[in-house]
């Protein structure tokens, strides 16, 4: 989300003005002025033991919750207003999330704009919330965007990140920054995100050690530096010595994908705005591809726009909003991804994007449930070739 909107001439504010909105003994926005950062990791207030203390395999889940926004059409996707839920409607969201989450039973969870204390969330604290609603015990919450005041369109109060969540004890955690975009001007940045590798050792038993990475990637930048950040991930974990997941959302199209440009989910108004759509550049994801293991390949992918239709993960619209030719929007591209290192596997035919009712098992509708459906796999610990 950026700070220039359709109101900016009206509603724009001046750093000086914001400042004196209130008291300077605490700034108005982190700058988060770091390079690496151990975080805290919470837990469940009663824990639930794993089923099995030392497993070989481990269901893995990767979810751009939204928020716990649901469909709600928010003024920045151009297909609504709003600006912020009412606590009502962030409790049923995230009631809805945890079933789903419970449905599928992940060992580990990663998700992306979870929310903890931020005015359009009612203030509700999500990653608490899911550790309570569902069996995960741990969490390690990697804070992106702390601002006491976002101007733009009231925002208010904002304390978003990306979070991982863990069966089993996670005992260290850090953030590691990325870099931020330089397209902006200084009231916008100074208010922005702060985008951030979110990784976690986690203790599965029999002293085995894991690593579990969360990431999130800029979406409307245009001066290269998703490319950057996403170069920046592959460097990471190709350094890491555990064995490692990552997932999240790259905000990138698989090197493969057929379909680049026009998708029907993007609201003709956002058309030369901040929040248009700027070109893809797939190619950069395929050394993720050469050098770890996707838990859907290029193979199983496929070479067609109806064969890659079974592994889109996004859509900005929900199915409420028609199509071009009428027909309920649908999942139309491939944005969120799982990679495990060569020396691991994915046990077959346990990859999938859980797009609707029926997908391994699951009963709830992700489609109602976020922008994003979630990427699972069973993670196969020492079951590839080093």
């Amino acid at each position: 989300m950026g700070l220039l909107t359709r109101r900016r001439a009206s509603c724009a504010l001046s750093m000086s003005a914001l400042l004196a909105l209130l008291p300077a003994c605490e700034p108005l926005a982190d700058d988060m002025d770091f390079v690496r950062q151990e975080v805290q990791v919470t837990t469940r207030s009663t824990l639930v033991p794993p089923a099995d203390p030392a497993p070989a395999t481990l269901k893995v889940m990767a979810w751009n919750v939204k928020y716990g926004a649901a469909r709600i059409d928010f003024w920045f996707d151009y297909w609504g207003d709003r600006v912020q839920m009412t606590k009502q409607e962030v409790v049923e969201n995230m009631a809805d999330l945890y079933r789903l989450v419970n449905e599928y039973d992940p060992d580990i969870l990663m998700t992306e704009e979870i929310e903890v204390n931020s005015r359009r969330s009612a203030y509700y604290d999500m990653v608490q919330g899911m550790l309570e609603g569902t069996s995960l015990n741990y969490a390690a919450y990697i804070q992106t965007w702390n601002s006491r005041y976002v101007p733009s369109e009231g925002v208010g109060r904002m304390d978003l990140g990306n979070a991982i969540f863990s069966k089993y004890p996670i005992t260290f955690a850090e953030r590691i920054r990325q870099e931020d975009r330089t397209d902006q001007d200084a009231l916008t940045a100074k208010f922005y995100i702060h985008r951030m590798i979110g990784r976690a050792v986690i203790d599965v038993g029999a002293g085995r050690d894991v690593a579990a990475y969360v990431v999130h990637t800029e979406a409307y930048d245009v001066d290269g530096t998703k490319g950057r950040q996403i170069q920046q991930i592959y460097d990471e974990i190709k350094k890491e010595t555990l064995p490692f997941v990552v997932g999240g959302d790259f905000n990138e199209l698989p090197p493969t994908a057929i379909k680049l440009v026009g998708f029907p989910d993007e609201h003709p108004s956002s058309i030369g705005t901040e929040f248009e759509q700027p070109p893809y550049t797939p190619e950069i994801m395929q050394k993720f591809y050469d050098d770890f293991v996707p838990w859907v390949s290029l193979e199983a992918y496929g070479t067609t726009e109806a064969d890659q239709k079974r592994y889109f993960t996004h859509t900005v619209a929900g199915p409420l909003r028609p199509d071009e030719q009428g027909n309920p929007q649908f999942w139309n591209r491939t944005l969120d991804y799982l990679f495990v290192t060569k020396a691991d596997a994915w046990a077959p035919g346990s990859t999938d994007v859980l797009q609707e009712p029926g997908r391994q098992g699951i009963t709830s509708d992700p489609l109602l449930l976020s922008d994003h459906a979630p990427v699972v796999g069973t993670w196969v610990l020492g079951g590839g070739t080093p």
